[in-house]
């Protein structure tokens, strides 16, 4: 984490100087890129500054004086808030702290639950925070409200992350967190990993065919998802202007129905395991398979249990790497926020910074975004595979598109012909139930 080292408060002279590009600023600067930002007496003409000017005193981690001279900001920028799922407080206010004493621009952090918020931003966005934290699935539904800023991914962030957030070519939120899938190997049982998919139909790499070579939940659609969209299939096609299109569905496209011949051929050969009363965790502790697909949640169960085991990326399948769905959990900016200047440096700077962003991740039980990240050589496996993952389709009608795959998943794990389940996945997909609307009592109390 970034030192803090507070000095005594420096004297600084205002003026109407215009500020420097913000990419060219170093960060014991940051405090003049800020109130040049929201500054808002300062005109277009080259002549020398008026010889009225004022003095504003702030605190500042400088160790040399400041070289620019700015204009004081407006009261409404000396002040931000931010909305947080609440086991993030502390985190987020570790990055609040560190902008505090930096800028003397107070940052006020409010928990909140994901769906208020975002019922209150799109209700009323004027009245809402400066930043708020929320998944990468707000992103259609925040950007055709208009309720949220563009903002400049940092470089060291994976790109499958960035991703999750960017419509049209345009980054929307500034990724903290992100998720997908890896293969966990019991490396007692198995000293060698698979290369592809396609092998574990021929049985399990340790040579034993009369157990389970894989293990994956029954209920993760995540972890079936390398099946429909490794060798080309997906849940929803994009339309000409990168966003999802809902009609486009290609869950029994001929590469989709492929793709589960291949699990059908999984789950008749070596066998795959992970329903019934004990987890696919915990039957990977017990031993009863060597090979485990599973999200972070998975990590976390398997560092409990003490398995001896290794963290890596998919098999291949049809020669290249295996995706997976990516989920991000994102800071976003409110495009109505009147100190959005100001809020975006806090987020850019600060929240996003490794330093902090990673210990966010930590805290939501996720991977971090940041491609350098080598402290736990456990999450390195996911930040790889989000390279090649897929963004979660960021509309409505992707949930009841998971449902209609789990019940397919579910079909093929128990022998039914995979290209029936899928393409009986797929007609319910593409003719979805009209959403229930109460009547009119309903709407109104009751009686």
């Amino acid at each position: 984490m970034r030192p803090i080292n507070e000095t005594a408060p420096v004297e600084v002279t205002v003026s109407c100087r215009p500020p420097p590009p913000w990419g060219q600023m170093r960060r014991h600067h940051i405090l003049i890129a800020i109130l040049a930002l929201v500054a808002g007496a300062c005109t277009d003409s080259a002549s020398e500054p008026t010889a009225s000017t004022s003095t504003l005193i702030v605190t500042t981690t400088s160790t040399s004086p400041p070289t620019t001279s700015v204009m004081a900001p407006p009261e409404a920028a000396l002040r931000i808030e931010i909305w947080t799922p609440q086991h993030l407080v502390v985190h987020v206010q570790r990055a609040a702290t560190a902008f505090e004493i930096d800028t003397a621009i107070r940052v006020e952090v409010t928990p909140i639950g994901d769906e208020t918020a975002l019922e209150t931003l799109l209700a009323d966005p004027t009245s809402g925070p400066d930043i708020f934290i929320g998944p990468h699935s707000w992103l259609s539904v925040l950007t055709a409200a208009g309720v949220v800023e563009p903002i400049v991914a940092r470089s060291e962030v994976v790109a499958g992350a960035v991703a999750a957030v960017t419509l049209r070519g345009v980054t929307f939120g500034a990724p903290l967190a992100l998720d997908t899938i890896v293969q966990f190997r019991n490396a007692d049982a198995l000293a060698l990993a698979p290369s592809t998919i396609e092998s574990l139909a021929e049985g399990c790499p340790s040579g034993d065919d009369t157990v389970a070579c894989l293990l994956l939940a029954a209920d993760s659609v995540e972890g079936h998802y390398p099946f429909i969209a490794g060798l080309g299939g997906y849940i929803f096609g994009p339309d000409e202007f990168d966003e999802w299109a809902a009609d486009d569905v290609g869950v029994d496209t001929a590469d989709a129905l492929a793709g589960g011949l291949i699990l059908q051929s999984i789950v008749d050969g070596a066998g795959l395991l992970g329903d019934g009363s004990s987890t696919a965790e915990e039957r990977f502790i017990d031993g009863i398979a060597p090979l485990l697909w599973g999200d972070t949640a998975s990590l976390a169960t398997l560092q409990l249990g003490e398995a001896n085991f290794t963290v890596e990326q998919l098999p291949t399948i049809g020669e290249t790497p295996a995706p997976t769905p990516v989920r991000v959990t994102a800071a976003w900016v409110n495009a109505f926020s009147p100190g959005k200047e100001v809020a975006l440096t806090f987020v850019s700077d600060y929240l996003a910074d490794p330093s902090f962003a990673d210990q966010i991740a930590l805290g939501l039980g996720m991977a971090p975004v940041n491609i350098g990240f080598a402290e736990d050589p456990d999450l390195v496996s996911f930040i790889e595979g989000a390279k090649t993952g897929d963004p979660i389709p960021t509309i409505f009608q992707t949930e009841y598109a998971w449902e209609q795959l789990a019940i397919a998943f579910d079909d093929i794990r128990s022998g039914d012909d995979p290209t029936e389940a899928l393409e009986s996945a797929a007609r319910a997909i593409r003719n979805p139930p009209e959403p229930e609307v109460p009547d009119e009592e309903d709407a109104e109390g009751g009686s």
